[in-house]
Parts: structure tokens; C-alpha cells; sequence
């Protein structure tokens, strides 16, 4: 009986996804949240096809159907990325989801992997990555279980994607930053590549490339001067109106505590937790650089981020630039862990140093 397994069920179909598949991702996206202390769902309303192929970005969805049911899917970035000081063709491999109804079924997943390899073999990525939140203990057993039939993954370093706080009031002071210009543009793009060279998987940036984020929520891009040289850069990036961060949840003791947290956060101006159900109301701080003026530079920023109650921007664990911002504002923050994944035979190419993904184009 053509597409019915040996034991009775429909057989899995494992195909490249098109925009008639639009509305069953998004339902699966909304339907299975990435569970944690507070549990989110990473949705990608009204069209998942509107955020494909981003910042120069070639984007790749697998999805797998049992009869007309979608019950597994994963999707490939394929990015110009610095890797050890040097650009390469990476891949980062995200929104695996598999249905709750398909909850414990190891072989999609396996077998998922195993297509999109084929798929790949014959013009493959320099290198591939994923992230995974620290505190989904379940995906983490599973992937880095080095189970028969999976990649390999090989852990990379943890990512403090940082959520601060925008005051409510904002001391009346003189701005020190200004709207990025043309005569800014090769500036901006020398600081940004130094600062991509020192950290393996940050986005080789261009001019076509940054001009393109217009179109996607990035109303302005803003540089900092210091004795006329430009000392911070970076955009504050809405992507509320095709990818969104919603609330599912909290854990009973972040649930019991909520109340009080809320409180004071309407009290001293600290952060709130948003109600379950709603839409995280967060601007990305991307692109930009790493350095010593980042926190002024954020500091500068919050005038300009009206209608988001947080500025969301990805850093090292370690790097004294998460110590400062945690220092300056009030932040909450989610953390990740970053894994290569690897097949026999890819690339033996090993990472020296640190590693920074942004979070924006995750």
C-alpha cells in the first residue's frame, strides 16, 4: 500500500517547503513552544515566507507531512559569516519542531537530518551551527546524546541574549549619536568587519547588505563620535511585523512570583513580566559592534525606541560587555548554548577564539 509503513502508520514525506506550506508552519510554530522557565514561541506571523533570505541571507525549510498533517520541520541560514578572522559560508540550522502528537518520535528527527544532508551534499556550507536555550533539558538530552543517525554536536560556547529595559523617563541631555549617512557607510563597514574578525560566526556585513535591512524594520541605522571618529554603531530593528516572541508561559515559581516582580518593576522602572499570550514588545540591537562605548551607546538609543518596553541584543557569556550592560540597566536575560553540527567527512576547519552570533538573524 503506497505511503502506509510496515506498521500501519502513514509514512513520513520529507520535502522542501513552498508557500502552500505557509500556514501549517506557522501552526506548528504557534502550537509547539520551546518550554523553559518561561516558556516562548517563536512565530512567524502573517506569512512565514516574509522573513526567508534576510541580510543576504539563502534560506532553506524542510518539512515533514503524515498524509496532510505537518509534523516536523527545520530550516538552514546560509550566511556569508567570519570564521577565525576569515569570511565562509556558514549555516545555521534552526526552528527544529517537532508536533507534540509526534512527541518521542526519534526517527522523523533522525530522518529529517539525514534529508536535508542529501540535500546539501552536493554544494555544502563551510560549516553549520545551532543554538539551543540552556534550559530546554529535553532537546539538549536528545541532541547532544550523539544518538545513531544524528549530526554530531559539538559545543561552541553560551550566548546571553540580553533583554534591557527601556525607562519609562529619559534624562533631557543632548544627544551624542546621530542618524548613519552615505559619508558614513565605509566607516561603518571597516568597524563592523574589525569586529567580526575577532568573533567566529558574526555576519560579514556589506553595503548592499545593510541597505537591504530597510525593507525588513530597520528604520535608521545610528553612529556615536568621538573627536570625529565614529567609536559605536548599530540599528534598532522591529521585526514584529513578521517574526514575533510570544509568551506561553512560566514556570510555578516564576508564575507565584510574577505579581511581586511586576509590582516593583511599575514601582523602580525595572522589567516586567509581559502576561502570557502577549508579544514580546523588544527592538533588536543589530547590526553593531562590540566595545568599550557600547553601553552609552544603548543608553543613546532608548530615545529612539518608542512602542518596545526592551532592547534585545546577544552577547559572549563572559565578555566584560555583558558585565557592563548588566551594571548600567536593568536586564533579563535569556541564555543559549551554540553547537557545531557535523557530519563525517565536512570540513575540518576548528574555531580559535570567541564566537558571537546575532541574535536578530537567528
Amino acid at each position: 500500500m503506497d505511503g502506509i509503513a510496515a506498521h500501519g502508520a502513514v509514512k513520513p514525506r520529507f520535502q522542501i517547503a513552498t508557500p502552500g506550506d505557509d500556514a501549517a508552519i506557522r501552526r506548528l510554530l504557534r502550537d509547539n513552544p520551546m518550554r523553559g522557565s518561561v516558556s516562548v514561541s517563536f512565530e512567524r506571523e502573517p506569512s512565514y515566507f516574509n522573513g526567508v533570505n534576510i541580510a543576504g541571507g539563502r534560506d532553506q525549510t524542510i518539512v515533514v507531512r503524515e498524509g496532510e498533517k505537518l509534523v516536523c520541520m527545520g530550516r538552514c541560514i546560509r550566511r556569508e559569516a567570519w570564521l577565525n578572522g576569515r569570511p565562509f559560508d556558514v549555516g545555521y540550522m534552526a526552528e527544529l519542531r517537532l508536533d507534540a502528537a509526534a512527541r518521542g518520535r526519534f526517527g522523523i528527527i533522525r530522518d529529517g537530518f539525514h534529508f536535508f544532508h542529501e540535500q546539501e551534499r552536493s554544494s555544502p556550507a563551510d560549516f553549520y551551527f545551532t543554538s539551543i536555550a540552556a534550559d530546554n533539558e529535553r532537546a539538549r538530552r536528545l541532541l547532544e546524546s550523539g544518538a545513531r543517525g544524528l549530526p554530531q554536536y559539538s559545543f561552541l560556547g553560551e550566548l546571553d541574549t540580553l533583554l534591557i529595559a527601556v525607562p519609562r523617563s529619559l534624562p533631557k541631555t543632548t544627544p551624542r549619536i546621530e542618524r548613519m549617512k552615505d559619508e558614513h557607510i565605509e566607516e561603518v563597514l571597516i568597524l563592523l568587519s574589525k569586529h567580526g574578525q575577532k568573533f567566529s560566526l558574526a555576519t560579514r556585513w556589506t553595503r548592499a547588505r545593510l541597505q537591504s535591512l530597510s525593507s525588513h524594520g530597520v528604520s535608521d541605522l545610528f553612529v556615536m563620535k568621538e573627536g570625529g571618529e565614529i567609536v559605536a554603531c548599530g540599528g534598532l530593528w522591529d521585526q514584529r511585523s513578521f517574526r514575533q516572541t510570544v509568551i506561553c508561559g512560566y514556570s510555578r515559581a516564576l508564575n507565584l512570583a510574577r505579581p511581586i516582580i511586576n509590582w516593583a518593576g511599575r514601582l523602580f522602572g525595572g522589567v516586567q513580566l509581559p502576561p502570557v499570550g502577549a508579544t514580546l514588545p523588544q527592538v533588536f540591537l543589530s547590526p553593531f559592534m562590540v566595545g568599550r562605548s557600547l553601553p552609552e551607546f544603548i543608553a543613546e538609543l532608548f530615545r529612539y525606541a518608542a512602542g518596545a518596553e526592551f532592547i534585545t541584543v546577544a552577547l559572549p557569556r563572559w565578555h566584560e560587555a555583558t558585565s557592563a550592560i548588566r551594571r548600567s540597566f536593568t536586564t533579563r536575560t535569556w541564555r543559549s548554548r551554540l553547537y557545531r553540527v557535523s557530519w563525517p567527512g565536512d570540513n575540518p576547519l576548528e574555531l580559535n577564539g570567541a564566537v558571537l552570533a546575532d541574535v536578530a538573524l537567528l
